[in-house]
């Protein structure tokens, strides 16, 4: 590896602040997770400007006179400097790392020009990633206009109602009839009529070292999703748990407040990949509706009103068929079908951006 110059990431300005006041990060910075799951890295871009971040992650704030953003931030993620920060956690049943631990984490600095380079595809994934929320926000609020007062702010909001016995159907329990999940009904087409909806079923899973990747359903809604385990492919039931790109993905298990109900867009970085039967597969041509429609605030209560139990609620497949999703404007509809675009472009560019970094190292 040509060594240009080796820094401390001392020298970088790590920074964890304890402060409420000082808890609002800022566009540039990198934020990297010290508890649970150690190492997991996110770039804040410009729509998290005025956000907070818990005393989980841990702020790391280049000096622009020493080395760029982006890089320093493709750098943090790159395989290497995963298995070195690993190295300095501490804990057995919960892992922790404190600044202090990484502090000296060296950081190998190539010339200014292939750091502008690397930190250009980060910036410009970044912005495609800004760009996409807000055009995604744009065709979410048009679903959410269509509802009427909503007045339940959360799942276990306390609510009363009268409901006659012709409307019961074969639901008996109250939260599928009154509050917040009751409160988001449209009219609209059922999901099971503009689209495949399935879950796979349970089974034994296989590890094979060239086997497919598996994603569980907490992988699956990482930035960068990464694989827990490989899987050997001729797994009766295999094929079920393959992803198509394109495909819309929809946590079936878990709790309401939680990832119940949250939608994923498989892109192609996942297709032929297999994911955990947690997540109900949408396959359809309507994939931008469909995937806004969950997106918004009346779509998450629509598809949790069809989940059924107490301890760990659940969707079958044939309820979530049931969801009735609004037709969305042609214009609202090419808007999300181009921020699926944009954020396909943004993984890319920073995975090429990582790739560029590994490369440079191991030169």
């Amino acid at each position: 590896m040509l060594l240009a110059d080796l820094q401390g990431l001392r020298r970088l300005a790590v920074k964890k602040t304890d402060q409420l006041s000082k808890l609002l990060i800022q566009e540039g910075w990198t934020l990297l997770s010290r508890s649970g799951t150690i190492g997991r890295t996110v770039f804040v871009r410009g729509e998290m400007r005025g956000m907070v971040a818990s005393d989980d992650v841990i702020r790391i704030a280049p000096h622009a006179q020493v080395t760029m953003p982006g890089y320093l931030f493709a750098y943090l993620t790159s395989a290497p400097a995963q298995a070195m920060i690993r190295q300095r956690t501490y804990g057995s049943v919960i892992q922790h790392i404190e600044p202090h631990h990484i502090a000296d984490l060296p950081v190998p600095l190539p010339d200014r020009a292939i750091q502008e380079r690397i930190h250009g595809l980060v910036a410009g994934a970044a912005r495609a990633r800004t760009e996409a929320a807000c055009l995604l926000d744009e065709a979410a609020a048009y679903f959410d206009s269509l509802a009427g007062p909503m007045p339940s702010v959360h799942d276990h909001a306390r609510a009363v109602g009268l409901v006659r016995r012709s409307e019961l159907g074969l639901r008996l329990d109250a939260f599928h009839h009154v509050g917040y999940a009751a409160e988001g009904q449209l009219r609209g087409e059922p999901l099971g009529s503009i689209a495949k909806v399935f879950v796979p079923g349970r089974m034994k899973l296989i590890h094979a070292d060239k086997g497919a990747a598996f994603y569980t359903g907490v992988d699956i809604y990482q930035n960068r999703p990464t694989p827990t385990k490989w899987i050997a492919r001729w797994l009766p039931g295999f094929k079920d748990l393959e992803v198509e790109a394109g495909a819309v993905l929809i946590q079936v298990d878990g709790q309401r407040y939680g990832l119940m109900g949250r939608p994923v867009y498989a892109g192609s970085s996942l297709q032929g990949a297999a994911v955990s039967w947690h997540m109900a597969r949408i396959q359809t041509t309507q994939a931008a509706r469909i995937y806004t429609f969950a997106r918004s605030d009346i779509g998450r209560r629509a598809i949790l009103r069809q989940s059924f139990g107490t301890s760990v609620p659940s969707i079958t497949a044939q309820l979530l068929a049931q969801v009735e999703i609004p037709t969305l404007p042609d214009d609202l509809t090419n808007k999300a079908r181009r921020a699926l675009e944009l954020r396909e472009q943004a993984d890319a560019d920073e995975e090429r951006a990582i790739g560029e970094v590994e490369a440079w190292l191991n030169s």
